[in-house]
């Protein structure tokens, strides 16, 4: 495991840690690795979840189910990208996700619900994990809560416009990390009727953009 130390130092949950602590954490939270093939299940949507995941190889995808098929695309996790920490936590709790390995895909999984024994609670190695974890919750939880204040726009174009204003600018512009289909999947709308709302704010000289740089002319 040492030749993904530095990998997992780059991970949320093994910020500051040196390769003393990764080693006795691994030990701790019965960390394996497992290797995966293009396009198999790591989770299923509706799994019990006991271990959490960081990829250290590959990538793989988060899907949320749709009722009628229309699956949406949430995250691409890549090498030091986690998931599954929290519900890991709490032992048994349902996938609210699938997750899949696009390409050959290498995982370590790790038993985050170890974190609250008593032994791990005295620890100064585990500490350290515990601390990064609430942070990553708690970041979690704020761009959930940021989601829904522009989820929660009536209409399209309020979506565009709130999704803009929390984003930060240089001057007039500002970077989107998403492509067209990420952006629509992220506002909880149609990706043609997304493109036909940019198209009458663009139309209309209220923006300008480029795939996914964007300025503001004028709000409205």
């Amino acid at each position: 495991m040492e030749e993904y130390y530095e990998i997992l130092r780059k991970s949320d949950l093994f910020q500051s840690a040196d390769g003393e602590t990764i080693k006795h954490v691994l030990y701790c939270l019965e960390g394996h690795v497992r290797l995966y093939g293009k396009g198999e299940i790591i989770y299923h949507y509706g799994d019990m979840i006991s271990n959490a995941g960081i990829v250290l190889e590959g990538k793989a995808e988060l899907i949320v189910p749709g009722a009628t098929g229309d699956d949406s695309s949430i995250k691409m996790a890549v090498p030091s990208d986690s998931f599954g920490c929290s519900h890991s936590c709490i032992t048994d709790q349902p996938s609210l996700v699938t997750v899949i390995a696009c390409k050959k895909t290498k995982i370590l999984f790790l038993k985050m619900s170890k974190l609250f024994s008593e032994e791990a609670i005295r620890c100064r190695f585990a500490s350290l994990v515990t601390a990064n974890l609430l942070r990553q919750t708690a970041l979690a939880n704020l761009e959930q809560n940021r989601r829904i204040h522009i989820m929660s726009r009536r209409s399209i174009r309020d979506k565009i416009w709130a999704l803009l204003k929390d984003t930060p600018f240089e001057g007039n512009r500002c970077l989107i990390e998403m492509n067209r289909q990420e952006m629509a999947d992220y506002l909880g709308v149609e990706r043609s009727a997304l493109s036909r709302e940019l198209s009458r704010m663009k139309k209309e000289g209220l923006i300008d953009y480029r795939k996914n740089v964007f300025i503001v002319n004028k709000y409205q």
